[in-house]
């Protein structure tokens, strides 16, 4: 063998070694975005629904994409950057909340944009659970709910515009993601600004966790 053909053999051997690293390197865990406004966001480090989620399915990488004050407008103009840029296999969308704190827009056009994203992931495969607030609510008979009564109907009103695009695509819904650490503003579960900290934030992602299986289990059939 000439030295040429030596060095050749050489050369193409250090690149599959480094092709061989660089394929054991690579994060082949499904991928799960957490796409919402502050009740995404908050919990303080380490103490988000999606860190919850991350130590509870250790197989999966979970990427938290919460801005608080969000709506389902500015989660939509940075969804792109944002969701489809991680390429997730798995996504949970929990916005709306600002949308009805504001009521500056109808809800058909709330609709719309909850459609449109749900409508481009869907098209990648990708498997949604949506994550709301208010469905499933009997306002009139709980104990203290965060808002007056004048609201009740068009909170009934999201979390059927949510059931409606849900059905439509074929995603999974979770209808009241703070069930379990009603009433608002009480220990141990909520904090000083009003939103549920790290410990409120475990009994969420407990919440969202069935859905999100589910959600895994189709991914990898």
């Amino acid at each position: 063998m000439s030295r040429s053909q030596v060095w050749a053999c050489l050369a193409a051997g250090l690149c599959l070694a480094l092709a061989a690293v660089w394929w054991a390197g690579l994060d082949r865990r499904p991928v799960l975005v957490c796409f919402g406004d502050s009740l995404t966001s908050c919990g303080g480090k380490g103490g988000h629904y999606s860190d919850w989620l991350a130590r509870f399915l250790p197989g999966v990488r979970v990427v938290d994409a919460g801005v608080g004050g969000d709506t389902l407008l500015t989660g939509r103009a940075r969804y792109a950057r944002d969701v489809l840029h991680h390429k997730p296999d798995v996504l949970v969308i929990a916005l709306g909340a600002n949308d009805f704190w504001q009521r500056a827009r109808a809800v058909a056009a709330l609709h719309d944009d909850l459609d449109s994203m749900v409508r481009e992931a869907r098209a990648t495969g990708c498997q949604v659970v949506v994550a709301s607030c208010f469905g499933d609510r009997d306002f009139w008979s709980e104990t203290c709910v965060e808002f007056a009564p004048e609201r009740y109907e068009l909170a009934w009103l999201i979390a059927r515009m949510e059931r409606t695009v849900c059905q439509d695509h074929a995603c999974l819904y979770v209808p009241n993601m703070q069930t379990d650490v009603k009433p608002n503003r009480l220990p141990p579960y909520w904090d000083e600004t009003d939103h549920p900290n790290r410990a409120g934030n475990e009994q969420v992602a407990l919440r969202l966790l069935p859905a999100v299986r589910q959600a895994l289990a189709a991914v990898r059939r």
